[in-house]
């Protein structure tokens, strides 16, 4: 069944790219990296006691000299370095990630295998890096760390390495406006080099995925495709808007090699095999 794919992002970043994360993400004024472990220790125990609670937390007041000072290159350990995920250079604000949960995991290993499981059969799996959570950096200072990213070993040659040009973002129900803003800032701060962002969104509380396709069109941030798979009663699985398709020419940056080569297509078995993974994670 096709779905409604029609949704549109603000594309104008020049205020921040984190400005807009609303609850739960909570926000907590940067006073150093002490108070940064204490706060994060006390929002891991929120999580335990089961409060309405987040896998992120949101600091704010931290300008580049200190973000380059306390995140990049931390005397407390590997720890800091380790922990944020997006850093908004305009806003002054540092996205940390509390846990790296299983089912996140378990979610982006499991894409990432069947990525390449559709590369197999057309000889191309040697063709794409993938460097994973890796960081990369815009112009203006603003830095991010994706689930996972590819770019093709064979670039063309106006095509510089500093962007990947397919990113993927996972995270749960809880906040859309976090993968939504990192589908903005992949696409805008690239300035096009990254072709498409794909969401991967985890139901918490129930077993639910949706996964979503973001690209760049006449300079807006348009959402591209949408899939659901949803479990119903008696284990039946439900899969929408399949296949869920990658672009040969986006992600490879060259049209394909007909007949031989063509779009990745993640179908209603792959699909259903993603989101098992994922939910046997889960328990549910």
């Amino acid at each position: 069944m096709s779905l409604n794919t029609e949704f549109e992002l603000d594309t104008e970043i020049s205020g921040g790219f984190l400005g807009d994360l609303g609850p739960p993400i909570r926000r907590y004024p940067y006073k150093g990296t002490k108070q940064l472990l204490e706060t994060v220790k006390m929002e891991l125990s929120r999580q335990k006691e089961g409060l309405e609670a987040s896998e992120w937390v949101l600091f704010t007041n931290v300008d580049k000299e200190t973000f380059g000072r306390d995140f990049l290159n931390s005397e407390e350990g590997s720890f800091l370095e380790r922990c944020w995920n997006s850093y908004d250079s305009s806003q002054h604000l540092v996205l940390v990630k509390l846990t790296a949960s299983r089912p996140h995991h378990v979610a982006a290993q499991s894409f990432h295998l069947l990525f390449h499981n559709c590369l197999r059969p057309m000889g191309l799996q040697y063709s794409i890096r993938s460097f994973g959570s890796a960081t990369c950096t815009a112009e203006n200072g603003s830095s991010k760390q994706p689930d996972c990213q590819f770019l093709p070993k064979e670039l063309p040659r106006d095509r510089t390495k500093q962007w990947p040009s397919v990113v993927v973002e996972i995270g749960f129900s809880e906040s859309p406006s976090k993968l939504r803003s990192d589908a903005r800032f992949w696409l805008c701060e690239s300035n096009g080099d990254v072709q498409s962002v794909i969401t991967i969104t985890i139901g918490r509380t129930s077993p639910n995925i949706v996964l979503e396709e973001w690209q760049l069109v006449n300079n807006k941030v348009k959402r591209q495709q949408v899939t659901t798979i949803k479990r119903g009663e008696h284990n039946n699985i439900d899969v929408q808007g399949d296949p869920f398709i990658i672009s040969f020419d986006k992600l490879f940056l060259r049209g394909p090699n007909i007949p031989r080569e063509t779009d990745i297509n993640l179908d209603n078995a792959m699909l259903t095999t993603l989101a098992w993974d994922v939910w046997d994670e889960q328990e549910f």
